[in-house]
């Protein structure tokens, strides 16, 4: 994994970090919008959420709002 320091130091000044377990996928809109599904290894609990690109500092980024989520249980009968 690239060390995070160096991709955006503001947002990542004073963490440690653990092991990985989560997934994430993110889905362009094509029109600056996005959506994704956070997943955590082992657990049926998600983070859904959606965003959009805007310019702060000069720069681009990406700010999204999430929403708990699980998966359903399946019946298997």
């Amino acid at each position: 994994m690239t060390e995070p320091r160096r991709i955006a130091p503001d947002i990542f000044r004073d963490m440690q970090f653990g092991k990985e377990i989560y997934d994430v996928e993110i889905l362009g809109t094509g029109n600056g919008q996005f959506i994704g599904l956070v997943k955590e290894d082992g657990s049926p609990c998600r983070i859904a959420f959606r965003g959009s690109t805007v310019m702060r500092d000069g720069r681009r980024v990406g700010l999204a709002r999430g929403s708990m989520a699980w998966t359903a249980p399946h019946d298997d009968a």
